[in-house]
């Protein structure tokens, strides 16, 4: 899901950076010290999900996990992911510096909040139902995130777009995975540590 530096043109980089540092500025002033663990677990979570490849078709995916940080951190995953793209793009190679606006924009903004939403629904809905609201977080952000992709991509050249599609649709299967995992994250949680979800007991 990351673009690389130098597909972009320098507007569409720009308007990323536009989107992402105030983003990223509301984030970083709603972090909270007593959270500093649960931010380490999951950006080394993130960081290590991008390892994992799904073969499909003619591509390779990997998971991307940004709603999964979102359920856990709601805003603060918005700071929690950007750190993950810096060192994805500084020790694997995954995206690029440049162009690190733009992924922020399209993969840590929407897990955070899609992460809000679910968390703010999660305190409010039946324990039978919560699980589902994982669901939703976890697939719809990869939607969310593939659609804003494919967007990019698009509009950029029209020689990209069938690459966008392809790309596009490489990750409905992810989509499908990870709200596979975000249902069985919210029923584990509830069960063992519901405060990470922000219920109270």
């Amino acid at each position: 899901m990351h673009i690389s530096d130098g597909v972009l043109s320098p507007a569409v980089v720009g308007i990323g950076w536009t989107i992402a540092l105030p983003s990223l500025a509301i984030s970083i002033r709603r972090l909270q010290t007593d959270q500093v663990g649960a931010y380490g677990v999951v950006a080394a979570a993130f960081f290590a999900g991008s390892t994992i490849h799904l073969p499909v078709g003619l591509f390779s995916m990997h998971l991307v996990l940004t709603g999964i940080a979102g359920l856990l951190l709601g805003w603060g995953a918005l700071t929690v992911i950007t750190v993950g793209l810096l060192l994805q793009a500084l020790f694997i190679g995954f995206g690029g510096l440049i162009i690190l606006g733009i992924n922020i924009s399209i993969m840590a903004l929407p897990g955070a909040m899609m992460g809000v939403f679910g968390r703010y629904w999660i305190q409010r809905l039946a324990s039978r139902k919560q699980p589902w609201i994982g669901v939703l977080v976890c697939s719809g952000t990869i939607f969310i995130s593939a659609t804003l992709l494919f967007a990019t991509l698009a509009t950029t050249h029209p020689g990209l777009k069938v690459l966008a599609k392809l790309v596009f649709l490489g990750h409905l299967p992810v989509a499908a995975v990870e709200g596979i995992i975000g249902f069985w994250l919210v029923y584990f949680l509830q069960k063992v540590k519901p405060s990470l979800l922000g219920i109270q007991p």
